[in-house]
């Protein structure tokens, strides 16, 4: 009977951990350089795009957020002076975001400390073991996105 609420205690424990790293991360982020891991998130995204940047819709679709999500999570950036906003150069309607010199630098010290908290978080565990987790997450089929087609 236990065996048909396995898949269940799987996702708990895999939620669970997960979520736990993500607090402890957004926490770390926000003592060490006074960011959230959304925040991070966004700047690692723009980072990815190099100097090309990405679109508003780009980087929503990026960060799997809504619209409004995005717009209240880069304003701050941008009025920090960490991500440029700019304009489309055939569409003025269409926004552009790319990191500023300071957000790059910035951006790499957090990538470094957030890259040694990670490993921190997965040193019970040896590359064999990280490998073959890696593959049964992959292996993973979640249904929504079948549902969704």
């Amino acid at each position: 009977m236990s065996g048909d609420r396995d898949a269940l205690r799987a996702w708990l424990a895999l939620l669970g951990t997960a979520n736990a790293i993500k607090k402890g991360v957004d926490m770390r982020l926000k003592q060490r350089f006074g960011l959230s891991l959304a925040r991070f998130d966004v700047l690692a995204a723009l980072d990815r795009a190099g100097e090309a940047g990405l679109t508003a819709g780009g980087l929503t679709a990026w960060l799997k957020v809504t619209e409004g999500n995005t717009t209240q999570v880069t304003a701050p950036l941008v009025a920090a002076g960490l991500v440029e906003r700019r304009t489309g150069a055939n569409d003025k309607r269409v926004a552009i975001f790319r990191l500023s010199a300071e957000g790059r630098t910035l951006f790499a010290a957090m990538a470094a400390e957030n890259r040694r908290w990670i490993d921190g978080a997965f040193a019970a565990l040896g590359p064999a073991e990280i490998a073959q987790l890696r593959a049964l997450l992959g292996a993973l089929q979640p249904p929504f996105e079948k549902e969704a087609a």
